[in-house]
């Protein structure tokens, strides 16, 4: 029986990916860690924080961060169920597989939406997305993938998010 650690060069695994894992995380998770132990809460506390201080904003202030397990797509479908009110309308930006699934998952939900879909090697276009929305009011959201990685399309949710 090998008892070795993983090596760097282990296999990449493609989904469609890449998703990664570095040697230093593989190491980290050797280490059995009980979910009500005092080092685990505190461990989670701070990561916690840390991602509302990133965010800019704070606790007192009323926000709250919550780590959810699961995959890209269970954290978007999270989103979508937990963050469109009844009523509320979202605008998809695709332009790749991911975007696609969103709106599936918005169907699913049966959460109203439209979409402004571009080719798999195009961007969508801010001015344009301010369009859409001056033209449907009843828009409250705006969804767009960062990084399409089905094609590797980095969209520009800077300027996106400016717009919105």
């Amino acid at each position: 029986m090998n008892n070795s650690l993983p090596t760097a060069r282990d296999k990449v695994l493609f989904t469609p990916g890449p998703l990664t894992t570095s040697l230093t995380v593989k190491q980290a998770m050797l280490r059995d860690a009980g979910s009500w132990h005092f080092e685990f809460n505190a461990k989670v506390k701070e990561i916690r924080q840390r991602i509302l201080k990133l965010a800019g904003v704070t606790q007192e202030k009323g926000y709250e961060c919550i780590l959810l397990q699961g995959s890209g797509t269970f954290g978007v479908e999270s989103v979508f169920s937990t963050s469109v009110p009844e009523g509320g309308k979202v605008l998809v930006l695709s332009n790749g597989a991911y975007g696609e699934r969103m709106v599936a998952m918005l169907k699913c939900l049966r959460i109203e939406n439209t979409v402004y879909r571009t080719g798999e090697n195009e961007p969508p276009d801010p001015a344009y997305v301010a369009s859409l929305l001056e033209k449907d009011t009843d828009i409250t959201h705006v969804a767009v993938v960062h990084c399409e990685t089905t094609t590797g399309i980095v969209n520009p949710i800077a300027s996106i998010g400016k717009t919105v």
